[in-house]
């Protein structure tokens, strides 16, 4: 599954996450609302604009 995540274009991954997130059972934290998952969501989509950078900036074209 993180193969065929990792093949998708941005955008979908973002969408991915987001809806993924928006149906996840909460834990003991209790159910997070709208503000939390996106703040969660927007943390994870920096975490992988970073990454594609560097990816990117390891294998110039």
């Amino acid at each position: 599954m993180l193969e065929a995540f990792d093949a998708l274009p941005t955008e979908e991954q973002r969408a991915f996450t987001a809806e993924f997130l928006r149906r996840a059972i909460p834990f003991d934290s209790g159910p997070l609302d709208d503000e939390e998952t996106a703040r969660a969501a927007d943390e994870i989509f920096r975490m992988l604009d970073v990454e594609a950078t560097d990816e990117n900036d390891a294998y110039p074209r």
